[in-house]
């Protein structure tokens, strides 16, 4: 879940870097893809396109994106929690509002917004990709509070289950095949225009 916390504060961003992008196979029919999710019904057009386009122009690996999505909300498009985050990558209504979020059911927005935060975490936190995901799940603030990954046995948890999730789609690439029709979308340009958030760069402000 993505919480409304205030961001890292920081005084630019780092160099460009990225996460290990192990260039997975990719399964999609032509122009209609379609995804479903163990015994779920959930059948939605363009999830994988929007993950492996977000990712490529956010330099995110997409397998890491899909293994935040599996524990986040079971790729389940209209998936809502208690605490009112909504969608694929559970983005609470006043994250969504930093994010410029019109709508956060709508699976591009949803999958944009929350790849294009995820991003931001890994730049923040040095690429460390244990404090990134433990950020993304309980917040920036207690992460300063506790000067790393806070004590919380859901927050361990979900950061155990994605990195697990992750390393199997690494060993088995086994969501995806066929990446001849794909090769350009899943390789992202050394300079890529990465889109700057006025919200963000206001919450990124040195205090």
């Amino acid at each position: 879940m993505l919480h409304a916390q205030p961001l890292p504060s920081i005084t630019k961003l780092m160099q460009l870097k990225k996460i290990l992008f192990l260039t997975p196979k990719i399964h999609l029919d032509e122009q209609v893809k379609t995804t479903t999710s163990g015994n779920s019904a959930t059948k939605e057009p363009g999830i994988f396109w929007y993950i492996h386009h977000y990712s490529r122009l956010y330099e995110v690996d997409p397998l890491l994106v899909r293994a935040v999505i599996e524990v986040e909300s079971n790729f389940n498009p209209k998936a809502v929690s208690q605490d009112g985050a909504k969608g694929l990558m559970q983005i609470n209504p006043i994250t969504a509002k930093h994010l410029g979020l019109n709508d956060a059911l709508d699976v591009g927005e949803n999958i944009e917004g929350g790849v294009r935060y995820l991003r931001y975490l890994l730049e923040s936190y040095g690429w460390n990709l244990h404090m990134a995901l433990a950020s993304y799940n309980a917040g920036p603030a207690n992460i300063r509070r506790y000067n790393g990954i806070p004590p919380f046995q859901e927050t361990r948890r979900y950061v155990s289950r994605v990195i697990k999730i992750y390393e199997r789609l690494q060993r088995t690439n086994e969501v995806f095949n066929d990446t001849s029709r794909f090769s350009a979308l899943l390789r992202p340009s050394l300079n890529p225009e990465l889109k700057t958030n006025r919200a963000i760069q206001r919450q990124t402000t040195p205090q």
